[in-house]
C-alpha cells in the first residue's frame, strides 16, 4: 500500500479522480483471480490493471455505499471479502462479492472504513460504524484455497520466555513482558504494567516498581525525497531525537540526560528488506525515568520510496531507582524496539514501479546506493552516466592531471564511448525527454526539474557512485591547476553543472544554470539560490571556492567569509551543509591561531567581524546540533585572544552560554563549558556569568552527573568553570555555603582515575574552594592520604598539569597544622617514588622536578613549621 504522489498522479489520470492511496492486490470477482491495483478515492474504489493505464472492464469503480459489509478471513492474514448490495442507480456490474488479497489488509480496511463513513454522512446524513465480520472464509471459498496453495503466510517467530507477542499497532507487531495490558482497552499503543517485575542484573536482584508504562508510536509514512528537502534537519534522526527529547522534558522542572547516542536494531523477525536506523536516550527526573528508542524505517516495500518513524517510550517511577535499575529499564525499552516488525510482507518489491522511479531519478544518493546494493537495480541512465564520467576521466588522463592512468580501462567502462565535451551527455538526455515535457502545461518547471535530477544523479555517479574511491569529485577538484587552461575551463563548467546553481524563484523562461562568479559578485544574496549541497560541501572542504575568490579578488577573503555567513544563517540551507560550514570556520580559526598576530591582525579582525554575528545568530536558534558546532567555533576563536573575548562578550555570548546550559544536550553543554572556561578569566566576565544565573545551573549539572561515569568530560569542565568562578570571594562563599558542591567534588575525586584531565580539574576546583578555612579541614581529613598515594604515581610525561595542581592543593591544605602533620610520614616516600627527589634532594635533569621543586620546598617548610608548633621539633 502506498501514497506515492508520482504514481498516484498516474492513477488519477486513469481514474479521473484524485486518489488517497493504492494497493497492488489480487482480486476475485465471479471468475478467476486478477492481479491489479485497488485505488481508494473520495467517493469510489477504483480497480485498475497492473499497467496502470486503464480500468478493469465492467468493474471500473465501486461506490462505498454499495458495500454492505467486509468479512475478514481468520485463517490468513491477507484476505478479506467485500459483500455488496448495489444501490438503485448504481453503475456496478461486477457481482455481489469481491474477494481481495492484500499484504496490508488492516490498513486498507481501515481506510476503506473511513471513506465509507464519510460517504454515508455526506450522502445520507447518517453516522454508522463500518460493518465488519470475521470468518474463516479461506476454508469456504475455492478462490481463496487456490491462492493459498501457492503462497504461505510468514513463519512465526515465538517470543522469549516471559514475553507475549499479541501486541500490534498501526501495522507493526512487538513483544512485551507478561503483565502489560492496554490502558484504555483500545489499540492506541499505550500499555501499563501495574505489578512490576524482578530480574537478575550483574549478579544482583533488581526490582522494577509497579506503574511502568509503554507508549508505542508510529508516524505516517513520508516520502524519502521530501525528507531530503528538509532544512530543519528532520532528515537527520539525531535532530529528530533531540526534538523528541525536548517534547518529553518540556514540563519537567529538573531532569538530566543519562544516555544519548546511536542505536542499532538487533532483530529482523520478518526478513525485512528495508533499512533501519536508531537513536536512544535515557532521561531521569524526580518523578519518572524515561527510556526512549527512536527507529527510522527507510525504503519500505513494495515501492521503496517512503520512510516511517517509530518511537518506543518506557516511563518508570523514579523512586528508589538505582543505577542497575536504570540499566534494566533501558534494556527493556531496547528489547521492545528490537522486536518491532512490520505485520505485512516485507520482501515483496514492486520492481516495475521501483524501476520507473529509478528511471525518472526520483531518488537521492543514499537511495541509488541502496537500490543497487540491496536489489541490484539502477536507473536506465546509468550508461549515460558512465559515458559522462569516462569522458571526464579520459580528458584528465590525457592531461596528466590524475595519477591513475589506467582508470579509463576499468571494467565498468568497457564498451562505453567517450565525448570531447562531457556536458553533451546531459544535453542528450534532456533532448530525449523533450517530447514528453513539451506537451505539459508546466513544461518549463518540468524541464528544469528534470535537468536538476540529471545533474544530481551524475554528481552521485562521479563522486564514487561508479568507481568508489578510485575516482571521486574531490579528485576532480584536486586536478585543477595541473592541466591546460582550456581543460581547466571545461572542468569548471562541469563543476558548475553538477553544482547546478539556480535562483529559487525563477522568472518565466529562465532555465540557465548560474556560474561560480555569482559567489563573489553577491555573496550575501547566495541564500536565495538552490544548489546541490553535497557538491557544495566538497567545494568548501577542498577550498576550491576560497581559492577561486582569492584569484578574482587579489587575495582578499572578506567575500568568502560573507558567503559562509550567508549560508550559515539561511534557513533554506540544509543542516548538513551548515554544520560543515561551522567545521570550516573552526578550521579557519585554528589555522590563524599560530600566525603572527601583528602581521595578520587586520585580516584576522575582518574575518572575525564577518563571522561572529553569523555564529551568534546560530547560537540563538533552536537546532542543538548546529548550536554545538557554532559554540565550538567560538571556543577556537576565543582561545588565547583577549580582544576576541571582549568582542564576544560585547555580542552577548555570555548570556547565550547561560541559556544553553539550561538545554540538557551533552555536546552543547560540553562546548558551552569550554567557551565559559575561555571567557571567565577576568573578574568582569565572571561577574556577568554569575549575574546571569550560571552558578545554580553549573551546580545542577554537577549534582545530576557526578555519579555518571559516561560524563567525565562534562564533569571536568564543570569543575574548571566552578574553580575559576571561585577566584572571586563572594562567588566562592556562595558556592561553598549555599550548594553541595564540595561533597560532590570529593565523591568524583575518589572515583576519578589518577593523572587524567578530570583529576586535574577536580584538584584545581578543590584548591579554589579551600581558600576558605572551614573547607581545608573537611577536605584535608578526607583527601590527604589519597593525594599522597597519587603523588607517588605522578610526575610522568603528560601529567605535569595534574601533578602541579596536586602539589598546590597540598600546600593549601598544609596551612592547617593537623593537615600538615598528616603529610609528614608519607610525603618524602611519594616524592621519591614519583622521581621528583632522591635522598632528600631535587632530581637533576628532570623538567617536572625543576618546575615543582620550589613548591615542594615551600610545602616541606610548612610541614616543619607545623611540627615545631606542636613541639615535635
Amino acid at each position: 500500500m502506498s501514497s506515492d504522489p508520482v504514481i498516484l498522479d498516474v492513477l488519477a489520470s486513469t481514474c479521473k479522480e484524485a486518489l488517497q492511496l493504492f494497493e497492488q492486490v489480487v482480486l476475485v470477482f465471479d471468475g478467476p483471480s486478477i492481479r491489479g491495483n485497488l485505488c481508494v478515492g473520495k467517493h469510489f474504489i477504483y480497480f485498475v490493471n497492473r499497467e496502470l493505464d486503464k480500468l478493469l472492464d465492467r468493474r471500473e469503480r465501486l461506490s462505498y455505499l454499495d458495500i454492505e459489509r467486509a468479512v475478514i478471513d481468520t485463517s490468513t492474514a491477507r484476505f478479506f471479502l467485500l459483500e455488496l448490495n448495489p444501490q438503485k442507480g448504481s453503475l456496478w456490474r461486477g457481482g455481489n462479492k469481491v474477494l481481495v488479497q492484500s499484504e496490508h489488509r488492516e490498513l486498507l480496511l481501515q481506510r476503506i472504513g473511513l471513506c465509507w463513513q464519510a460517504e454515508l454522512m455526506y450522502r445520507r446524513f447518517e453516522v454508522k460504524k463500518f460493518p465488519q465480520a470475521k470468518a474463516p472464509i479461506g476454508e469456504q471459498l475455492p478462490g481463496v484455497q487456490s491462492l493459498m496453495s501457492t503462497k504461505n503466510d510468514l513463519v512465526k517467530i515465538v517470543p522469549y520466555q516471559g514475553y507475549e507477542d499479541d501486541f500490534t499497532y498501526r501495522g507493526y507487531s512487538f513483544w512485551l513482558r507478561e503483565g502489560f495490558k492496554s490502558m484504555s482497552g483500545l489499540k492506541d499503543g499505550t500499555y501499563l504494567h501495574d505489578k512490576g517485575w524482578e530480574v537478575t542484573y550483574n549478579a544482583q536482584q533488581v526490582v522494577i516498581p509497579p506503574g511502568v508504562r509503554i507508549v508505542f508510536q508510529v508516524d505516517d509514512e513520508r516520502m524519502v525525497m521530501d525528507m531530503d528537502k528538509s532544512s530543519t534537519g528532520m532528515d537527520n534522526l539525531r535532530t529528530m531525537a533531540m526534538e523528541y527529547e525536548r517534547s518529553l522534558t518540556d514540563n519537567l522542572d529538573q531532569f538530566y540526560v543519562v544516555v544519548s547516542g546511536q542505536y542499532m536494531k538487533k532483530m529482523n523477525r520478518t526478513d525485512d528488506i528495508a533499512s533501519w536506523d536508531g537513536w536512544e536516550f535515557f532521561i531521569r527526573s524526580k518523578e519518572y525515568a524515561f527510556a526512549c528508542v527512536l527507529l527510522r524505517r527507510t525504503y519500505i516495500p513494495p515501492l521503496c520510496s517512503t520512510c516511517q518513524d517509530i518511537a518506543v517510550v518506557l516511563r518508570c517511577p523514579a523512586q528508589n531507582l538505582t543505577n542497575d535499575s536504570c540499566e534494566v529499564v533501558l534494556d527493556e525499552c531496547r528489547f521492545i524496539a528490537d522486536s518491532a516488525a512490520s505485520i505485512f510482507e516485507s520482501r515483496v518489491i514492486d520492481r516495475s514501479a521501483l524501476q520507473t522511479r529509478l528511471d525518472t531519478l526520483h531518488f537521492n544518493e543514499d537511495g541509488f546506493r541502496w537500490a543497487e546494493g540491496q536489489l541490484g537495480m539502477a536507473p536506465v541512465h546509468r550508461r549515460a552516466a558512465l559515458k559522462f564520467v569516462k569522458s571526464i576521466v579520459k580528458i584528465l588522463i590525457s592531461e596528466g592531471s590524475i595519477w591513475d592512468d589506467t582508470l579509463d580501462e576499468a571494467d565498468v567502462f568497457k564498451g562505453v564511448p567517450t565525448m570531447h565535451d562531457p556536458l553533451l551527455v546531459p544535453q542528450e538526455l534532456a533532448s530525449e525527454a523533450e517530447s514528453l515535457v513539451q506537451v505539459a502545461s508546466d513544461r518549463d518547471e518540468r524541464r528544469i526539474a528534470w535537468m536538476r535530477r540529471i545533474s544530481r544523479y551524475f554528481a552521485y555517479c562521479l563522486d564514487g557512485g561508479l568507481l568508489g574511491e578510485r575516482f571521486t569529485f574531490a579528485r576532480l577538484v584536486q586536478s585543477f591547476g595541473r592541466a591546460s587552461f582550456d581543460t581547466d575551463r571545461l572542468m569548471k563548467t562541469v563543476v558548475e553543472f553538477l553544482l547546478h546553481l539556480m535562483p529559487r524563484e525563477l522568472a518565466r523562461g529562465d532555465d540557465k544554470v548560474r556560474g561560480l562568479s555569482t559567489l563573489w559578485h553577491e555573496p550575501e544574496e547566495f541564500g536565495k539560490y538552490s544548489f546541490n549541497e553535497l557538491i557544495m560541501r566538497q567545494l568548501l572542504s577542498e577550498n576550491f571556492i576560497l581559492n577561486e575568490m582569492k584569484k578574482r579578488l587579489q587575495g582578499s577573503t572578506s567575500q568568502y567569509e560573507a558567503f559562509l555567513a550567508s549560508l550559515l544563517t539561511n534557513d533554506n540551507v540544509g543542516l548538513g551543509l551548515r554544520t560543515m560550514i561551522c567545521r570550516q570556520i573552526l578550521d579557519m580559526m585554528g589555522s590563524t591561531k599560530d600566525q603572527n598576530q601583528k602581521e595578520h591582525a587586520d585580516e584576522f579582525d575582518k574575518t572575525v567581524r564577518n563571522l561572529i554575528p553569523a555564529l551568534v545568530k546560530v547560537m540563538k536558534g533552536s537546532n542543538h546540533i548546529l548550536m554545538s558546532y557554532a559554540t565550538a567555533a567560538l571556543v577556537n576563536l576565543s582561545a588565547s585572544r583577549e580582544n576576541m573575548k571582549q568582542l564576544l562578550v560585547s555580542n552577548g555570548v555570555l548570556s547565550l552560554c547561560v541559556q544553553q546550559l539550561k538545554i540538557k544536550h551533552d555536546d552543547l553543554t560540553l562546548y558551552t563549558l569550554y567557551l565559559l572556561v575561555n571567557l571567565t578569566k577576568t573578574p568582569h566576565h565572571r561577574y556577568i556569568v554569575v549575574k546571569e544565573g550560571a552558578v545554580p545551573l553549573l551546580v545542577d549539572i554537577l549534582t545530576s552527573s557526578y555519579q555518571n561515569l559516561r560524563k567525565q568530560r562534562i564533569l571536568a569542565e564543570v569543575a574548571s568553570v566552578l574553580g575559576q568562578l571561585c577566584n572571586d570571594p563572594e562567588t566562592r562563599s556562595l558556592i561553598s555555603e549555599s550548594f553541595p558542591v564540595l561533597p560532590c567534588l570529593l565523591w568524583v575525586n575518589d572515583s576519578a582515575p589518577p593523572n587524567t584531565k578530570l583529576k586535574s580539574k577536580l584538584l584545581f576546583a578543590l584548591r579554589q574552594l579551600c581558600m576558605l578555612g572551614q573547607n581545608k579541614i573537611k577536605v584535608g581529613q578526607h583527601i590527604i592520604p589519597i593525594l599522597l598515594e597519587e603523588l607517588a604515581l605522578s610526575a610522568r610525561p603528560g601529567t605535569e598539569e595534574c601533578t602541579t595542581n596536586l602539589v598546590l592543593l597540598l600546600i593549601s591544605l598544609a596551612s592547617v597544622n593537623t593537615n600538615a602533620l598528616m603529610m609528614f610520614d608519607q610525603l618524602d616516600i611519594s616524592l621519591e617514588s614519583c622521581g621528583i627527589q632522591k635522598d632528600g634532594m631535587q632530581v637533576k635533569n628532570s623538567r617536572i622536578a625543576a618546575m615543582l621543586w620550589p613548591k615542594v620546598e615551600a610545602l616541606k617548610t610548612r610541614i616543619n613549621d607545623a611540627r615545631a608548633a606542636c613541639g615535635e621539633l
